[in-house]
C-alpha cells in the first residue's frame, strides 16, 4: 500500500521522495496505526495465552481434539506451550512477526481439525484468529515502513 493513499499524504514526488508532506498528518497516521496494532496484538495474545494455559493445565475440552485425531496426549501440552510462548512473543516488537507466523501455523492445524473432524462452521474462531494474525503481520510491516519514511523525510529536510 502506498503511503500517499494510506495517510492521505499529498505532495510532489521527486526521485521517489515526497517533497511536501504534512508531517502532522503523517505522525498522526503512524500513531493511529501503532495503537491499532497494539490493540489487536494485546487481544490476540490474551486469547492465545489463556488457550495455551488451558492446554498446559490439561483442561479436557482443549485436549479432546488431540484424542479425536489419535494424537499422543503430550502433543496437546506441546501445542499449549507453543501458544503461551507465541502469546508472549506477540508482546515483544522484535519477535512479533515470528510469533504471529508460528501461531498462524497452529491455527492452520486447528482449521484442518474443524473441517475434517467437526462441522466446518466450528472453524470460524480459528479463521478469525488467523485473520487477526495476518493483520498483525501486515500492520507491523506497514508501521515499520512509515517510521522509515518519517526518518528519511526528516533527514532530507535537515539536509536543506
Amino acid at each position: 500500500m502506498r503511503f500517499s493513499s494510506l495517510c492521505g499524504v499529498k505532495g510532489q514526488s521527486i526521485n521517489g521522495l515526497v517533497a511536501e508532506v504534512d508531517t502532522q498528518k503523517l505522525f498522526f497516521c503512524t500513531n493511529t496505526l501503532n495503537r491499532a496494532a497494539a490493540s489487536v496484538t494485546l487481544a490476540l495474545s490474551i486469547v492465545f495465552f489463556i488457550s495455551g494455559f488451558a492446554k498446559l493445565f490439561g483442561v479436557p475440552m482443549f485436549h479432546a481434539p488431540f484424542t479425536l485425531m489419535n494424537l499422543p496426549t503430550g502433543f496437546g501440552y506441546v501445542i499449549g506451550l507453543m501458544e503461551v510462548i507465541g502469546a508472549l512473543g506477540l508482546c515483544l516488537r522484535d519477535y512479533r512477526v515470528l510469533s504471529a507466523s508460528g501461531l498462524l501455523a497452529i491455527m492452520m492445524g486447528a482449521i484442518y481439525f474443524h473441517f475434517n473432524y467437526e462441522m466446518p462452521m466450528n472453524a470460524l474462531p480459528a479463521l478469525s484468529l488467523s485473520a487477526g494474525l495476518f493483520l498483525i503481520i501486515k500492520l507491523d510491516e506497514t508501521i515499520e515502513r512509515l517510521v522509515r519514511f518519517q526518518r528519511q523525510l526528516a533527514l532530507s529536510r535537515s539536509a536543506f
